[in-house]
């Protein structure tokens, strides 16, 4: 596949020993370039800029002033991924400063039979740079990321902290800077072990000789890890020492922009903004569980290891993803292909945005139930394996005796055709969290037994309150709230609601955070610019919806005020 050029000319290889004498021009109609479409593609004016005429930064941060009379506190929950928020941020402004675009993708130079790829991207399409721009003038204080070259931030970031005596003698500025470029992307390729997986890395140069010397005596500082390091058409590409020449042999057999199957996958995305992904899930599962006990323990993945691919959820199918600037917010969009049985939603968000005004944060996942029902075989098995250091032969049945259960049956009226959790505005350091559920089922009474039956067993009575009302049940921690979930309300017109989750009626699962409602609890926790860009955050978004049987659509959004 090839990348858009926003206007510009194709970067040509350097002289490098191991360069190849031919290059491919990218096409302009590629996957990815600015203005094609795709879901959850950026759209408004700032995408019908002309790159190759330049663009004109009216809203440049330094002259736009901030939204007003919205306050001045926003919730710590995105504390956390804020710090790689700023960091791509300083990239975006980095990248808005360079608006030529253009050049060969990391893709083009990496191997076709890779099961799964990650770009960065420091100078995409001009739509990108003018959105970066607009949506980082919304957060104050973030001066350390917001001027200079980016990557020269990312550099002394990682070597801040490093006692490698050799890694200190190299200077950015004299030994990185003239030849390092605005791309790089990982390729990671079948046949790895724990010891030495099979990946390669292109980074974009601009001086093919000169990188490859810097780059060999950088990585030379590892004696424990030998890399080859080889160069082509303007990319220098690292391997596992002992890997260069197979890699090197499998590029030339075809690329990875060259698979048909990633061409349609990344064409489907549409813009790639300032970072991508792609993966074969079906090949990365079995990959993974091929790694041995060591790395499939790790993270709960134990369980693979007695799984065929096919019986582990999720692991049909592609997805391909990207981390896009729009003007108010940032978004990780993505999609799922070829995946097994996917289903339209049988029932509505509009359960999600009937809740009470004042909700801070919802989750809705629709038909639950029949998720349950199909999966139910590959679930006990592996809630069976997940138990066996315990020693317990049958832990469902276990499960069941405790509680009182039939299991998967009362689970399924529990959970229902459609589960909306949600909690009100409120301090959540108080002693006691208010929240609650209302479950749509095809047997409400029976879920309202499995609530008493569970409460019976754990001496929990009396600690929830909960009601049938047709095919609803609602149940919360206090009267008052479960009163309010019945009642409803009117939260998918609240503007923090639509810029974050948009319409749900067709999500299969969404999840939405009021971060002005929860900041309270956090924010006095924070200090210095970490809080103030916390502040400026609006409400985080997540959701999922199919779009055909074999397809699905997902968004993670931050907006900022």
């Amino acid at each position: 596949m090839t990348q858009q050029t926003d206007g510009t000319a194709a970067q040509q290889p350097g002289a490098g020993d191991d360069a190849t004498s031919s290059y491919q021009q990218p096409s302009p109609d590629a996957a990815g370039s600015a203005g094609s479409a795709g879901p959850a593609a950026s759209s408004g004016p700032e995408d019908s800029t002309d790159a190759a005429a330049g663009v004109a930064l009216s809203d440049d941060p330094s002259t736009t002033p901030p939204a007003s009379g919205r306050g001045g506190k926003r919730t710590a929950i995105v504390a956390g991924g804020l710090a790689g928020l700023l960091v791509l941020g300083g990239a975006g402004v980095y990248a808005a400063q360079q608006l030529s675009g253009g050049g060969a993708q990391p893709a083009e130079v990496l191997p076709g039979d890779a099961f799964a790829y990650l770009r960065l991207d420091v100078d995409p399409s001009a739509g990108q740079k003018v959105a970066a721009v607009r949506f980082l003038s919304k957060l104050p204080d973030i001066k350390a990321f917001g001027a200079g070259d980016g990557r020269k931030q990312l550099w002394d970031l990682a070597t801040k902290s490093s006692s490698d005596g050799c890694l200190a003698k190299f200077n950015y500025d004299k030994d990185i800077a003239p030849w390092l470029g605005e791309r790089a992307g990982l390729a990671v390729r079948p046949g790895g072990t724990a010891d030495r997986p099979n990946l390669a890395v292109a980074v974009q140069v601009s001086d093919e000789a000169a990188a490859k010397e810097t780059l060999t005596k950088l990585f030379a500082c590892d004696t424990s890890a030998p890399t080859d390091v080889r160069t082509k058409d303007g990319y220098a590409l690292v391997m596992p020492g002992g890997t260069g020449d197979a890699t090197m042999a499998a590029i030339e057999k075809g690329t990875l922009a060259g698979n048909t199957t990633f061409q349609g996958d990344m064409a489907a995305l549409g813009e790639q903004g300032i970072a991508s992904m792609w993966a074969d899930s079906a090949v990365a599962v079995k990959e993974i569980s091929n790694l041995g006990p060591d790395v499939t323990s790790l993270g709960g993945l134990g369980a693979l290891g007695g799984l065929k691919a096919d019986e582990t959820a999720g692991s049909a199918g592609r997805f391909a993803a990207a981390l896009r600037f729009e003007p108010a917010s940032i978004e990780l969009s993505g999609i799922v292909r070829g995946a097994k049985d996917v289903k339209a939603p049988t029932s509505k968000g509009t359960e999600m945005a009937s809740l009470p005004d004042d909700t801070a944060a919802a989750l809705h996942i629709s038909d639950a139930d029949a998720a349950i029902e199909k999966n139910w075989p590959a679930l006990k098995k592996q809630i069976a394996q997940l138990a066996g250091a315990d020693g317990g032969a049958d832990p469902v049945a276990d499960i069941e005796d405790a509680f009182g259960l039939k299991l998967p049956d009362d689970l399924k009226a529990l959970l229902g055709h459609s589960l909306t959790l949600a909690m009100p505005a409120q301090d959540l350091g108080g002693e006691q969290i208010t929240m609650g559920a209302k479950v749509v089922s095809s047997d409400a009474t029976r879920a309202d037994d499995v609530i008493s039956t569970v409460e019976d067993a754990t001496g929990g009575t009396g600690v929830l309150t909960h009601k049938v009302t047709g095919d609803h049940l609602f149940v919360a921690t206090t009267p008052e709230w479960a009163a309010a979930l019945e009642k409803g309300g009117k939260l998918g017109a609240s503007d923090a609601f639509t810029s974050a989750v948009g319409d749900v009626s067709k999500d299969n699962l969404a999840l939405f955070v009021n971060l002005d409602r929860i900041e309270k609890s956090y924010l006095d926790g924070i200090d210095g610019d970490a809080r103030a860009a916390v502040e400026a955050m609006k409400a985080v978004g997540f959701t999922v919806s199919a779009t055909s049987s074999t397809e699905a659509t997902f968004s993670l959004r931050v907006v900022a005020n």
